[in-house]
């Protein structure tokens, strides 16, 4: 392999004893086990712990990994110009901050919606060390403790308050194989603060399994603590991603460094503050154009949910697809698409006799009384298009009336769960989600 085409990909923000290495995922890999939750500490002696010296001073570590090497020039071309920007967060993202008994470090994460309302979503290594190669084969992770999680940090500020971890749970396939990067994914619950849950105060996320690689309008977030970076504010990439060739990982161009790791990769927002998180920063490259990397969350990721969270509840279940029709006549309404995601607008097409004003009609049920969604003069080229927000999820029937004559309706569906980018049906068959908070 010539140094021209060489990438090492890096762990953004992890700590394991010098002198370990880490080995192909499934290598000497130890059996997979039922995952269980790792008490963090005390609420109380974490709170007290993280004074603000700490919080700054806290680092990542980024260690080479063998995880991305030999960066093709399909992989070059895509990376061209990656730029980020620094952002005010959404509220429902944020810092978090651990420590490994003697050293203190920092990661990135997102929270997100379970029937609890307490639940962060971060990378694997930002909870646990991951397995480690040894002499008979790979050595379980262990799991960091003191965690706090500060939604919307911005130099040193804690806006929406500071919340502790009361338990970890890392992907069982990061903790028990080696160099499994396909599941370094991990969630965390919080204490709440000041009696009130964390989804309450910030917002939750909805989880979507199953999207593949390419994906468009991805919107990346995290606190970089590396140069040209100083960890206080949110960084933000956004683009497309595809299958990076070496790995098998989504990959970004963007230059965002140790910190970002665990931050979330949104398909789309629903609102300013929350959104559907598909991916969660794992790794970059350390050579050529940067590039962040991430595996596409599969089912697994309810199974992981469902053990940290209380015996009682039930985990979430995907949203099934729907069907939609489309309406024509002499006054004519098409959605465009008929069939959409929530977070992902659509367009209604209207058409009528230029100069004339028409009035747009809506009803959520097929039985529902019609109501006036608003008027519209059509221009000269007889065609007019609204931008529509895909709010709320489920079946929407538009029509036109001009006077007292009125078109053909047509019919829209808004899934729960965004459409991936590839819109073939066994691509969205295999895709779902849990619902964000409003």
């Amino acid at each position: 392999m010539t140094k021209r085409h060489a990438v090492a990909a890096a762990v953004l923000a992890w700590l394991l004893p010098a002198g370990l290495l880490t080995a192909a995922p499934g290598a000497g890999a130890t059996p997979t086990v039922a995952p269980r939750p790792s008490a963090t500490g005390d609420s109380g002696d974490v709170r007290s712990y993280w004074t603000p010296q700490r919080m700054r001073d806290a680092e990542p570590v980024d260690r080479s990994a063998d995880g991305a090497t030999g960066a093709g020039p399909t992989a070059r071309r895509t990376t061209a110009g990656a730029r980020a920007r620094a952002v005010v967060a959404p509220r429902s993202t944020g810092k978090l901050f651990f420590s490994d008994g003697a050293s203190d470090y920092v990661c990135s994460g997102a929270a997100v919606n379970t029937p609890e309302r307490n639940v962060v979503l971060t990378a694997g290594h930002c909870v646990n060390s991951g397995a480690t190669r040894g002499l008979l084969g790979c050595r379980p992770g262990r799991y960091f403790t003191r965690f706090l999680f500060v939604p919307g940090y911005a130099g040193g500020a804690r806006p929406y308050g500071a919340w502790t971890g009361v338990t970890a749970l890392a992907q069982p396939d990061w903790v028990n194989q080696c160099g499994n990067y396909s599941h370094d994914q991990a969630v965390l619950t919080v204490a709440p603060l000041g009696g009130r849950r964390l989804v309450d105060v910030v917002g939750g996320n909805a989880v979507a399994w199953g999207y593949p690689q390419r994906e468009d309008g991805v919107r990346v977030i995290g606190w970089p603590a590396e140069a040209p970076y100083d960890g206080e504010s949110a960084q933000q990439c956004t683009g497309s991603t595809s299958a990076f060739p070496e790995t098998g990982d989504a990959h970004l161009a963007c230059p965002l460094n140790g910190g970002a790791s665990g931050g979330p990769w949104f398909l789309t927002m629903t609102s300013a503050d929350v959104g559907f998180i598909w991916a969660v920063t794992s790794r970059r490259t350390t050579e050529g154009p940067p590039i962040l990397l991430a595996w596409p969350l599969d089912r697994t990721i309810l199974t992981l949910l469902a053990a940290v969270r209380s015996p009682a509840a039930r985990a979430a279940r995907p949203a099934q697809p729907a069907v939609s029709a489309r309406g024509r006549g002499p006054l004519a309404v098409a959605a465009v698409p008929a069939v959409t995601g929530r977070g992902q607008p659509y367009r209604l097409r209207l058409r009528a006799r230029p100069g004339t004003k028409v009035v747009v009609q809506v009803r959520r049920s097929a039985s529902a009384r019609w109501a006036r969604l608003g008027a519209v003069r059509i221009p000269a080229s007889g065609v007019v298009e609204l931008t529509r927000p895909a709010t709320p999820v489920g079946p929407a029937w538009f029509r036109l009336k001009q006077g007292k004559r009125v078109g053909k309706k047509t019919k829209v569906v808004v899934r729960a769960c965004p459409l991936p980018a590839d819109r073939s049906g066994a691509v969205v068959a295999a895709t779902g989600c849990t619902s964000p908070t409003a």
